[in-house]
C-alpha cells in the first residue's frame, strides 16, 4: 500500500520552493500527495480536512509562524490530529540556529527536518523528538533545458532581492561598477523563477550571492535551483562539501578581494565554452541533490 501525505504550507504561492520540491519529490517516490494551503484555512478547517483524508503523514513548514496562527493554538490542534495516529513532520530550511518555537513537541510532531547543523542539536534538545539535517534540493529534470533566444544575456544575471541583505547589497553595488549585471527582482513583473531552466541554459552566467555563511550547514536555494538546471554559476564558496567547488566558479568573500575574484571569473567565462562544466554540474546535482533523492532520505528516516 502506498503512502499518503498531506503537504501543508503556502500552496497558493506558486514558487514556494518547499511546496514545489516536496510535492515533486514525494510523487517521484510514488507517494500520494494532497496539497492543503495553510494560510487560507482556519485550524479547524485544517484539522477536519486532515482527519477526513486520513494521511499517513502531514509534511508542514509554516506552523511556527505566529503571524498566521498562534503557536499555542497550532499545538492544540496538531495534538488532536496526532491523537488519531497521523504523524506530523515539521520542516524548516531557513538560515536559523533556533526555530520560531523551541518548546517540547513530543506527542504532537513525529519528526523534524532542518537546514542547519546547529538547529539539529538545538531543536532536538528543545523539541524532544528526532531531528535531522536536510538542506534544500533541486527540482528533477530528465534533461538539460534548451536556450531561449529572449533570455540570452552576456551580463552576469542575478535573480532575487538585491537590497534585502546589507552585505550582498554592498557587494552587488561594488561589483556592478566593474562588470554589467542584469537583475530580475523577486516578486516583480520581471521575476523569472517560472523560467529558471531556460534562464540557466541561456544566460552566460548566473550570480549566486547567497547569505548565511556564518551558519554551519546552511546553503540557500540558489545552487540547487540553478546548478540543478544547467547554469554556469558564480558564487561565494559554500562551506559545506556537499557541493563540490569544481562544478561552479567560486569566490571567497564579500570584501574587495571577492569582488576581484568574481570579476576574474566573469571575464574568463566570456571567453570560454562552459557547456561541459554546466553539464557536469547538472548531472551532479540531479544525481545527489534532486528532490527525489532528498525526499527518499526523508522517507527512509521516517520508516526507520
Amino acid at each position: 500500500m502506498s503512502l499518503k501525505v498531506v503537504l501543508l504550507g503556502n500552496t497558493k504561492l506558486g514558487y514556494s520552493w518547499f511546496i514545489l520540491t516536496h510535492r515533486q519529490g514525494l510523487q517521484m517516490n510514488e507517494v500520494e500527495v494532497i496539497d492543503l494551503d495553510y494560510k487560507s484555512h482556519s485550524l479547524q478547517q485544517i484539522k477536519k480536512f486532515i482527519l477526513d483524508v486520513k494521511p499517513d503523514y502531514v509534511f508542514d513548514h509554516m506552523s511556527m509562524h505566529e503571524s498566521v496562527n498562534t503557536i499555542s493554538n497550532v499545538l492544540t490542534t496538531f495534538k488532536e490530529i496526532a491523537n488519531h495516529g497521523i504523524k506530523i513532520v515539521h520542516f524548516c530550511h531557513d538560515a536559523r540556529t533556533y526555530d520560531r518555537y523551541m518548546g517540547n513537541l513530543q506527542g504532537i510532531f513525529h519528526m523534524g527536518f532542518v537546514g542547519t547543523h546547529e538547529m539539529v542539536n538545538n531543536c532536538e534538545d528543545a523539541w524532544d523528538i528526532p531531528v535531522f539535517y536536510s538542506p534544500y534540493s533541486s527540482l528533477c529534470y530528465e534533461r538539460m533545458a534548451n536556450p531561449a533566444p529572449d533570455l540570452q544575456f552576456k551580463e552576469a544575471v542575478f535573480t532575487g532581492s538585491p537590497n534585502s541583505h546589507p552585505d550582498r547589497a554592498s557587494f552587488i553595488q561594488r561589483l556592478s561598477k566593474k562588470i554589467p549585471i542584469k537583475i530580475f527582482q523577486t516578486q516583480s513583473g520581471q521575476d523569472l523563477r517560472h523560467r529558471t531552466p531556460e534562464l540557466s541554459a541561456s544566460a552566460k552566467c548566473i550570480l549566486g550571492l547567497c547569505t548565511g555563511y556564518n551558519i554551519p550547514g546552511y546553503i540557500d536555494v540558489r545552487p540547487f535551483q540553478y546548478l540543478g538546471t544547467v547554469a554556469c554559476f558564480i558564487a561565494r564558496k559554500f562551506k559545506e562539501n556537499i557541493i563540490p567547488e569544481d562544478i561552479y566558479f567560486p569566490f571567497y568573500s564579500y570584501d574587495n578581494e571577492g569582488v576581484e575574484q568574481a570579476v576574474f571569473h566573469y571575464n574568463m567565462i566570456q571567453k570560454l565554452d562552459t557547456r561541459e562544466i554546466q553539464e557536469i554540474a547538472f548531472n551532479y546535482i540531479q544525481q545527489h541533490h534532486s528532490c527525489k533523492v532528498r525526499i527518499k532520505d526523508v522517507l527512509d528516516k521516517l520508516g526507520g
